[in-house]
């Protein structure tokens, strides 16, 4: 098993959108200073020794600037991607190609993390998605009442959608996907097990920053469920105190940069 970072480039945007209370006026600090952080995005690609290759999140779509809503670029200003960052050239990077994927799984639909889905659109690459996430990201499109996180690009039936249900499933050996809502209602962050290293978890967004984890302070704007927030920074602490896992966070750039110093993890 070969498990690699995959770099999508980056964003900048006012930290109360991840970060509780953050920048918030209070009696004693009336004009806080606004603070815009730096955002990562990022994915993973594994080399699975028995199920080829297999892809964690897929980056935004190549042409964002035509499909992302004016009202979301100006809020979430992408700072960094180029044709570098684009998911087909990032699996050449690492020695892959498109046709060589042979599963996605998508931690939630966010138009950040599912936009590459473009390059499989017309397969039957299967792509894994929380039953209660899939749902959720059809209704949102429909109804426009979560429009803009959520776009019609790739919100589409001819994908070949496989739904997992409950609160965790083994979807191949060593590859463990665990429900964990709060920024969206069908989030999965993923355990990979490798040989040689401790295992990886990814939390994508259940955690945006270290600060999320390490100091158990609540995302701010892109809350949708307090409580069940909670009860996933419960899920993920025992789990990495279990097993003494490596944790890779859904948008911090100190911690890609910490996983992308070896080539790859086996």
């Amino acid at each position: 098993m070969k498990l690699r970072l995959l770099d999508f480039g980056g964003i900048k945007a006012d930290q109360g959108w991840f970060l509780e209370g953050a920048g918030a006026a209070m009696n004693s600090a009336q004009a806080p200073e606004s603070i815009r952080r730096d955002v990562k995005m990022m994915g993973a690609v594994i080399e699975h020794p028995k199920s080829g290759v297999i892809l964690y999140d897929v980056g935004p779509a190549a042409n964002y600037k035509e499909l992302w809503p004016e009202p979301v670029q100006d809020v979430f200003s992408v700072t960094s991607y180029s044709n570098e960052n684009q998911l087909d050239k990032q699996l050449e990077k690492a020695g892959y190609a498109i046709k060589d994927v042979s599963a996605i799984i998508i931690s939630h639909m966010h138009l950040d993390h599912a936009g590459g889905l473009e390059h499989f659109r017309g397969t039957d690459v299967p792509i894994y998605v929380h039953e209660t996430e899939l749902k959720y990201a059809f209704y949102a499109v429909a109804t426009k009442q979560d429009f803009g996180a959520y776009i019609p690009h790739y919100i589409d039936p001819s994908f070949n959608w496989k739904a997992i249900h409950g609160q965790e499933a083994q979807l191949f050996d060593g590859i463990t996907v665990f429900l964990t809502t709060g920024h969206t209602p069908g989030l999965m962050a993923m355990k990979v097990d490798t040989k040689n290293s401790n295992p990886f978890i990814f939390t994508s967004d259940t955690f945006f920053f270290k600060e999320n984890y390490q100091e158990a302070k609540p995302p701010g704007w892109l809350i949708r469920d307090m409580s069940g927030w909670w009860e996933s920074l419960e899920k993920i602490q025992t789990l990495a105190t279990r097993s003494n896992a490596n944790i890779v966070f859904g948008h911090d750039y100190d911690v890609f940069a910490q996983y992308t110093k070896e080539k790859y993890y086996d």
